[in-house]
């Protein structure tokens, strides 16, 4: 558990543009069917049924190919000591994507940006997994706006359609002090057609506690706006320990928009799933070189935030 606490504070997310503090508590699962009660620790905002039309009227092809990334090296280039770092590390490739992950849009106030999602698995089967900075500013700031989710984005195609958010929702103490180490967040989408995201896409399971040194399959979205292939990327890395509540990855290629990309244990190439075991973010934001990625540790903090987002979903 994050810095050995047992309990946790709680806020609770209320209506529309709102966030404000209250009593709770959600059941945690331990895997082996036991369940605990919980106090949480989440800060959330729901957004009503006319934002979330707006956001989907608003997306439009133009839009999405000019909106700017998140974070991140944000164009190729640099020193030349970073360059020759870059060249003795993994390469990341260009691939058609899959269902599972996709192109997270939004504005937060400064312009259009985007960052990168995935489907986690949950009982109401609609979240999304990312980088808190995604859709919180941090300390004194807020959440983002216009949000819509596209699967498997690739050149300007929605093969899946786009997705609107019906709440976010981060740690408070991400919201309050920008804490590195909770730097992950949940985004709960509405229906599209009928079907719930997992239902149209399917999903990864959540890795919690899984220790270092293990290889992941890295996958983001750096080239919407900087390459015309406009594609996202993958690389199989090995992890390490960065601090106490950190891990990190080397591979190049990972430039701005990869903030929040899954780090997929135990990829199944036939199905294209795995176990999110960690996103781009935390330390540095992620990373202020393309070559090193960074992820906050996936301990019991983000299962306990997760049971939170499912709860409001």
């Amino acid at each position: 558990m994050h810095r050995g606490r047992k309990w946790w504070t709680v806020v609770l997310g209320t209506s529309a543009g709102v966030v404000a503090a209250g009593a709770g508590t959600v059941w945690l699962s331990s895997g082996d069917g036991a369940e605990k009660r919980v106090v949480d620790t989440s800060a959330s905002v729901r957004i009503s049924a006319a934002d979330s039309n707006e956001a989907a009227r608003y997306w439009t092809a133009k839009r999405m190919a000019a909106a700017k990334p998140v974070g991140r090296a944000e164009a190729p280039g640099g020193a030349a000591r970073t360059q020759a770092a870059a060249q003795a590390v993994p390469r990341s490739t260009a691939f058609h994507g899959i269902p599972t992950l996709g192109a997270l849009f939004f504005n937060n106030g400064s312009g259009d940006h985007y960052c990168t999602a995935s489907v986690v698995h949950s009982y109401s089967k609609k979240l999304l997994i990312t980088a808190a900075h995604c859709i919180h500013g941090g300390r004194g700031a807020g959440y983002v706006s216009k949000v819509a989710f596209v699967p498997k984005y690739e050149k300007g195609k929605r093969p899946y359609g786009t997705w609107t958010a019906k709440m976010l929702l981060v740690d408070q103490r991400w919201a309050s002090k920008s804490d590195p180490d909770l730097d992950f967040g949940f985004i709960g989408l509405n229906p599209l057609k009928g079907k719930t995201i997992e239902a149209a896409v399917g999903y990864n399971m959540l890795g919690v506690n899984q220790g270092v040194g293990k290889y992941v399959n890295v996958t983001g979205y750096p080239r919407i706006a900087y390459d015309k292939r406009d594609q996202p990327i993958y690389c199989r890395a090995k992890t390490a320990r960065q601090s106490k509540y950190q891990v990190r990855m080397d591979c190049s290629g990972f430039y701005g928009g990869t903030s929040g990309s899954p780090w997929l244990l135990k990829y199944n190439g036939k199905t294209h799933t795995g176990y999110i075991n960690g996103v781009i973010g935390g330390y540095q934001g992620g990373g202020n070189t393309h070559w090193r990625s960074f992820s906050p540790y996936f301990d019991n903090d983000v299962n306990v935030l997760r049971s939170a987002a499912d709860k409001r979903a």
